[in-house]
């Protein structure tokens, strides 16, 4: 299987929202959601090299160096993007973090990390589509076959998905527009459709050419294309799999290691795509739960508790590495295998929401996200 084609199939992208709050404050502010499917190790991420119990538990899984975080955290050397926006005031690392569901299960996990609602498919909105819709952003588009759990809740949301068809003739949908003329409905669709193939959504290109711009930095540049313009999406979200790293892990390479490079590609492809707007960008992780900080007899981790949030961009306020350490002494580890969780993940996207939407704790407490507050989860980003 070629790299591309791989790796096309690893992600897809979805825009959302439009540039309707240009007046306020929080208007040109942008959020890219990177959504990490089957658990990102935190602790192969961001090692807690300072801790003396992470080599006794987990030789097999730490890489031998890591990039500069700071006396007790090292930075993944996949991550040298990261690293280095760490260097500049532009990432942040919150450790320890994750949802109180401890069930261990990816689909419950995965709805739960979308719909910000504890108990699993209780919710059939998105904790960002909730946030939305409170703010007023107006309408969104999903590039996406289905709309995102994480996303909805927006009522004007629509969906494209990107296509090596090419789009049909202007005359097609001149004959459309003359056939639904009388139906609101159907005109206002046939307008929504044209408007999709304009922006680029269908192209006749080929296969190679198709299959690079869905790579992971293919995405990300779309991303940060389409959202640096004022009256462009307010919210990009990438969908990436493949971080269920049973067996075969890896510490500098391996499997957890090429997912932590993706990562890191989309952060470098977005920056360069989104030019200005960069410094009015957030950047967030999103995974349903961690892994074992006791690596398996596989050389590989299982499903965890505790894990740790990145997020990079002109909008983080507190650089580096933020962590309540538990510690990871076998007394320490939840059910004597997990990083325990000292700070609610929902805690750090509410900041996250405050600072990209202008919304307030208590306006997210009621109905956009509950969440149990930290100090040090407060200005991590700005406001």
């Amino acid at each position: 299987m070629k790299r591309r084609t791989f790796l096309g199939g690893a992600a897809a992208l979805t825009l959302t929202g439009t540039g309707a709050l240009a007046a306020n404050a929080t208007g040109q502010r942008r959020l890219l959601v990177i959504l990490l499917r089957g658990g990102m190790d935190g602790l192969a991420a961001i090692p807690p090299v300072g801790d003396s119990g992470l080599r006794e538990i987990r030789a097999g899984l730490t890489p031998s160096t890591t990039l500069a975080g700071n006396d007790f955290f090292g930075v993944h050397p996949a991550l040298p993007t990261f690293a280095s926006l760490m260097g500049l005031g532009e990432a942040v690392a919150i450790h320890a973090t994750g949802f109180a569901y401890r069930g261990r299960s990816h689909f419950e996990g995965q709805d739960i990390m979308q719909s910000g609602v504890e108990k699993p498919f209780a919710s059939q909105s998105g904790w960002i589509g909730r946030a939305m819709q409170k703010s007023g952003t107006g309408s969104s588009v999903a590039i996406s076959i289905p709309m995102p759990l994480i996303l909805r809740g927006d009522p004007g949301a629509e969906t494209e998905f990107p296509t090596a068809i090419p789009a049909p003739p202007a005359s097609t949908y001149a004959a459309v527009r003359e056939m639904w003329a009388t139906d609101v409905s159907l005109s206002a669709l046939n307008q929504r459709a044209y408007k999709g193939g304009a922006n680029g959504m269908m192209h006749n290109e080929s296969e190679e050419s198709f299959e690079e711009r869905r790579s992971p930095q293919g995405l990300a540049h779309q991303a940060g294309t389409r959202m640096a313009p004022d009256d462009g999406p307010l919210v990009g979200l990438i969908d990436l799999v493949g971080f269920d790293t049973h067996a075969a892990q890896g510490a500098d390479e391996g499997m957890q290691a090429t997912r932590l490079q993706m990562v890191d590609d989309i952060i470098r492809a977005y920056k360069s795509a989104a030019g200005l707007r960069w410094k009015q960008s957030l950047v967030l992780t999103v995974t349903e739960f961690g892994r074992t900080a006791v690596q398996n007899g596989t050389t590989g981790s299982d499903h965890g508790w505790g894990g740790c949030i990145l997020a990079a961009g002109g909008l983080v306020q507190k650089s580096g590495v933020v962590a309540d350490w538990p510690g990871l002494g076998r007394s320490k580890l939840w059910e004597s295998r997990d990083l325990a969780v000292t700070m609610d993940a929902k805690a750090v996207y509410a900041e996250a929401l405050q600072s990209v939407f202008g919304l307030s704790a208590a306006q997210i407490q009621d109905g956009v996200l509950g969440y149990s507050p930290h100090p040090l989860a407060q200005q991590l980003f700005k406001l």
